[in-house]
């Protein structure tokens, strides 16, 4: 765990269980390296590189103990099975060349199906297959390095059409429909395709509710081409959310501005009127312009809103900040208690980059969406959300860069700011008509579908039940 994420990881985790239980004294959070440093990028490296001796460790049945808080953890039994991130390839060779074969080990995904087709199936269903030898071809070919060229292979696009079982047919280049994120991301996909390869099984969190038909395709050219079991344990959220209202809020000190906030916008405007506006913690708006357009199209339609900008790419001057807290219907904060957001009476919209876990924070409390996607799974998600579930609303106009050229679907985005000023007044008008009110009732029906996942029968305990008749018996 990155040092930056560890009280995170710990109060997610901890609030999985009832208080108390005995399944908590069993589960041990630690930190393999103490660090200050937040960006992803930077903390990677460090993370491949502590996490052999910390394995190894565990393998040899030792006790272990925590960088950043110096708790050491008492020996256990040497583990059963791993599970390792889509992205942690350098750890299962680690982990291989210490226990060989002896211990399975699972590589867990979150992302929407179709995406997951896009990124690790053949061209025939819509992927881009195994990226690797197309990157060293084209570095062979230019005198490059893979690294060089890698970005550019990944994001070359020439407007073939991609037919992804399940999602409404797309061109290439609509999987980025803003300006690309400067990160190696080539590299990262590249090394998922390969992790995919040498694991021995998936765990996916997503849902048959969810993803329906692209699911079982993925699915079943998982197992057909490379005989590897899925197990399909989503949504991993805690215990009853969705059915309740958390009233725990998680302590910082701009959370009971936020929950002050909300409980006013419900005494004035009523329950489901307010719109949770986040990214996430890395997407953000390229063009300064656009947040401020849609600032001033909510304080004009008087449609309460809460801005979080927790991402470092954030830029939110001051003068805008002002704006926010002068309209009386505003809040901006850089870290906002999402779900305790989504769950609060006074929700009732969700204006989201189309993030994995935000979709499903989203879904699994009835609460509809505005999508702003930018790269990875997300395009994907916002087409199937809001033209297959039709639980949401996706905005055109805010595309920059690629995704200014004409869509698959008809729609040829004009890339003005009248244009998107337009059109956020007209989906806020939306959001309050009939046809937001539709969106609302199939996010409640895929709602209740999804709060049943996890019950007896249900689709992830009948996967992880699986799962430990396999594996942990």
């Amino acid at each position: 765990m990155a040092p930056n994420w560890l009280q995170s990881a710990h109060a997610d985790i901890v609030a999985q269980f009832p208080a108390g239980d005995e399944a908590l004294d069993r589960i041990r959070i630690v930190s393999l390296f103490d660090s200050t440093e937040t960006d992803v990028f930077a903390l990677m490296p460090k993370a491949i590189q502590h996490y052999p001796a910390a394995y190894e460790t565990l393998y040899r049945g030792s006790p272990i103990k925590c960088a950043t808080t110096g708790t050491e953890f008492p020996a256990v039994l040497p583990p059963a099975a791993l599970i390792l991130d889509v992205f942690a390839l350098p750890q299962l060779h680690a982990t291989r060349s210490i226990s060989a074969t002896i211990i399975p080990i699972f590589m867990f995904v979150a992302g929407n199906a179709g995406a997951l087709i896009r990124m690790f199936c053949p061209a025939s269903m819509g992927g881009q297959g195994d990226l690797g030898p197309k990157i060293d071809a084209e570095a062979l070919r230019l005198g490059k390095t893979a690294d060089e060229v890698g970005d550019q292979v990944y994001t070359h696009m020439d407007g073939t059409v991609l037919r992804i079982p399940g999602i409404p047919p797309v061109y290439d280049y609509e999987t980025f429909p803003q300006i690309t994120l400067a990160a190696p991301v080539a590299a990262l996909h590249r090394a998922a395709h390969d992790m995919l390869t040498a694991c021995d099984g998936l765990f996916l969190n997503t849902a048959p509710a969810y993803d329906g038909e692209t699911l079982v395709a993925l699915e079943a050219w998982i197992k057909d081409s490379m005989n590897k079991p899925v197990y399909v344990v989503g949504p991993l959220l805690p215990p009853g959310y969705g059915t309740e209202q958390i009233q725990t809020l998680p302590g910082k000190p701009a959370d009971a501005g936020i929950a002050s906030f909300l409980n006013s916008m419900r005494s004035r405007h009523g329950e489901k009127s307010v719109l949770f506006i986040s990214f996430g913690s890395v997407f953000w708006p390229k063009l300064e312009h656009q947040l401020e357009d849609l600032v001033d199209a909510l304080i004009e339609k008087q449609f309460p809103f809460i801005l979080c900008h927790a991402s470092p790419f954030a830029i939110v001057p001051d003068k805008l900040v002002a704006k926010i807290d002068a309209s009386g219907i505003g809040k901006a904060a850089v870290w906002a208690p999402q779900q305790y957001i989504m769950t609060h009476p006074a929700t009732g919209w969700f204006l989201t980059h189309c993030g994995h876990g935000g979709v499903f924070e989203a879904l699994t409390t009835g609460v509809p969406m505005i999508c702003w996607p930018f790269q990875a799974d997300q395009p994907i998600a916002a087409v199937h959300l809001s033209q297959n579930l039709n639980v949401a609303f996706h905005l055109m106009e805010v595309r920059s860069g690629t995704g200014l050229q004409p869509l698959h679907n008809g729609y040829a985005p004009q890339g003005t700011r009248a244009a998107m000023q337009v059109e956020f007044r007209d989906i806020i008008d939306q959001c309050r008509s009939d046809v937001g009110n539709e969106k609302r009732q199939n996010a409640r029906k895929i709602q209740a579908e999804l709060a049943n996942a996890w019950n007896t029968g249900g689709s992830a305990s009948l996967a992880i039940k699986d799962f430990f008749a396999s594996y942990l018996a």
